[in-house]
């Protein structure tokens, strides 16, 4: 084969391997769910008050049943909202309670909901809980993760590939910076337009006999003991508390057997 020939493969070639590499190193972060995740569990848990009523569709937790992005580290409680009087409903404010008694505020931004996550979690594991992040045992901290993934590229290049690959060395390189970057920013996007379109923004008011559907997102929050929905009809105070003792377990190792 010409040498021209050659070099316009090996380019090609390069190419098609950085842009296979940019794939792989994306952030999970930024991530949608692959196709095939299995719906929410239904529970439609209701808590109702004269003229409204309030149901709990589904709880959305990391890596759960429903969950719409590939590693999302927040809780999303899936709710509808109906409005039975002949007056306006209007909704002022929501608060999940924890294992600990406290409050927890739903979140308008996914990126600072996960930091929080990460944040709440070291506060949770400093008063001696033992947390799970999802409904299996899956640690929240990536840093382990990260030291897998650099182990297992290390461990690539000593079993003799780095000797073939040297050439692609810069090609790969310039890919890393821009086309990682294009694809995180798109699937940024993404995830922040999904999570937009679900989120109920309060204040939020309900017109007389007519209902709303949509989520609130919170920090991971184990072991959630009730949601609590206020607000008020005209000059009436109106607050719908829902128990959540089926989740009482939620993001909670259970003990150790002995």
């Amino acid at each position: 084969m010409p040498h021209h020939y050659r070099n316009a493969v090996r380019v090609l070639v390069c190419l098609g391997v950085g842009f296979a590499l940019a794939g792989c190193v994306t952030s999970k972060k930024y991530r949608l769910a692959k196709e095939g995740v299995p719906p929410a569990t239904a529970l439609g848990w209701k808590a109702t008050v004269p003229s409204a009523e309030l149901t709990l569709e589904s709880v959305i937790i990391f890596k759960g049943p429903g969950s719409w992005k590939r590693e999302a580290r927040w809780d999303e409680y899936v709710v509808k909202l109906e409005n039975r009087g002949a007056d306006r409903l209007h909704l002022d404010s929501v608060e999940l309670f924890d294992v600990l008694g406290q409050p927890q505020g739903p979140g308008s931004d996914p990126w600072q909901l996960e930091k929080l996550s990460y944040t709440n979690w070291d506060k949770y594991g400093k008063t001696g809980l033992k947390l799970l992040a999802g409904a299996g045992a899956v640690t929240l901290y990536a840093g382990a993760a990260m030291a897998t993934a650099m182990s297992g590229i290390a461990g690539g290049a000593s079993a003799g590939g780095a000797v073939v690959l040297l050439d692609v060395i810069p090609i790969v390189a310039l890919v890393d910076v821009t086309a990682v970057a294009v694809i995180n920013h798109q699937n940024k996007g993404k995830v922040q337009a999904e999570f937009d379109r679900r989120r109920l923004v309060l204040p939020l008011a309900i017109e007389p006999r007519s209902s709303i559907a949509g989520s609130f997102f919170f920090p991971m929050t184990p072991g959630p003991q009730r949601l609590v929905v206020k607000g008020q009809t005209r000059d009436t105070p109106i607050e719908f508390v829902l128990e959540l003792k089926p989740l009482a377990a939620l993001h909670l190792k259970p003990p150790d057997k002995k």
